[in-house]
């Protein structure tokens, strides 16, 4: 048994003889207390400074060679926890393991597992200039849906079925209006790959275990699901007529006017300060910084006349505020997310029917549907890239083009809100 030598008193009180370097106060068997003189730092000394430092030390011997194990500073680490640290050293010697080998070996192993290497992935994904903080935090959830199964596990141990393991589970829980995670699984399945690509890179792992676990055979395809949108021009109409009718905040209701003529993104347009608007006594132009943007690019915005009236109705009220759209609550903080799909179920149109997302789908659709624009026109206003090698030499941002188009879409929007059902008048006999 180790003999315990010294109390909490002896060590709070624990010097450095006159002349002295250093000096060792021994609590028995290996364990003692390394005290010397704080080494002065250049500049003004602090006076609550401690001018000690004291580490907790544990000599052994090993294979015929003495080692000193360090066991941390006191008081962060207290005799009893210093006692017990030299223990645990004790009990691998006599195992037959050397504990300063078995120190740096676990150490090794919590600097390879899943967890860390998913932090290092992540922190690597925070400095692409072209990822929004909106994705960076999709991509930080997905991952959190699989590290308490698969987070404290070496990278380089962990199996497919462990992966699969992880998945199904995931796979089992209830989704949304009672369906499963089917494309949450997919998306998590391709963020761990991206996890496991960075270990197999760096020497951390010889192989990708998510690689076979691709296929309706393992995991269930999910079912392409798109944001729920009314694309029928009669239809649209009568929603564009029920916008105009909303009987909510003049500002809610001009942020879903604004949502329809524009096409922007509603994580765009809730954000809109008032100083991103180009010219603000005469508005013709929305300059939007590529941090809020999905693709991290910065994003011009033509405006139509019509979205112009509503902007100079809106500066009559929101104009005291950063925001076009501050929250209801505080003018320091923009509208909240849920703010206009309320608004939209407020008017009697399910999640199922038409969402404020849906609002690209439904501008995307009847412009192309119109034919008057080039389709590349029609995606530079939505934002999107083009897919393939031609996306990456096609920069241009069609401003001009886009100014026609969102003209012609507004004045589409006025005639669509005309285009009532005749009224049935019944005839006396």
């Amino acid at each position: 048994m180790a003999r315990h030598l010294l109390n909490d008193a002896d060590c709070r009180a624990a010097t450095v003889p006159d002349g002295a370097k250093l000096t060792k106060v021994n609590d028995g068997d290996g364990l003692f207390l390394l005290v010397a003189p704080m080494k002065r730092h250049p500049g003004r000394p602090r006076r609550d400074a401690p001018k000690l430092t004291k580490r907790w030390r544990f000599a052994y011997r090993f294979g015929g060679r003495q080692n000193t194990l360090a066991l941390g500073d006191y008081p962060t680490v207290t005799l009893a926890v210093a006692r017990e640290k030299a223990e645990d050293a004790r009990k691998l010697r006599a195992a037959g393991k050397d504990p300063s080998a078995h120190r740096k070996v676990a150490k090794h192993a919590a600097a390879n597992t899943f967890d860390a290497v998913a932090a290092e992935w992540l922190e690597a994904q925070r400095k692409r200039p072209d990822l929004s903080e909106t994705t960076l935090g999709k991509l930080t959830w997905l991952l959190s849906l699989v590290r308490p199964r698969l987070g404290h596990l070496p990278v380089a141990e962990i199996t497919p079925m462990q992966c699969l393991d992880a998945l199904k589970h995931l796979e089992k829980r209830p989704g949304r209006h009672g369906r499963g995670r089917h494309e949450t699984v997919g998306r998590v399945r391709e963020t761990m790959r991206r996890v496991f690509k960075l270990a197999v890179n760096t020497s951390r792992a010889n192989f990708d275990p998510t690689a076979t676990l691709v296929g309706g055979d393992v995991l269930t395809r999910p079912t392409t699901q798109h944001f729920a949108a009314i694309t029928d021009p009669k239809a649209f109409g009568a929603l564009l007529r029920a916008l105009g009718d909303y009987d909510g905040s003049p500002e809610t209701r001009g942020a879903l006017q604004l949502l329809a003529l524009t096409a922007l993104r509603p994580g765009e347009l809730r954000q809109l300060r008032w100083s991103w608007i180009i010219d603000q006594d005469d508005p013709s132009t929305i300059s939007l910084p590529a941090e809020i943007m999905k693709m991290r690019r910065p994003h011009v915005v033509p405006l139509s006349k019509q979205a112009v009236a509503i902007l100079t109705e809106l500066r009559e009220l929101t104009g005291g505020s950063e925001f076009v759209f501050p929250s209801s609550r505080s003018h320091v903080r923009p509208m909240s997310e849920g703010t206009l799909g309320a608004a939209v179920r407020r008017l009697g149109y399910a999640n199922t029917e038409h969402v404020p997302h849906g609002f690209r789908s439904s501008f995307s659709t009847m412009a192309n549907e119109g034919k008057l624009f080039d389709p590349d026109i029609i995606e530079a206003a939505l934002a999107h890239d083009t897919p393939g090698v031609r996306g990456i030499y096609n920069r241009a941002t069609y401003e001009a083009e886009r100014r026609k188009l969102a003209q012609w879409w507004a004045d589409r929007c006025d005639e669509l809100k005309e285009e009532r059902p005749a009224k049935v008048v019944a005839l006396r006999a």
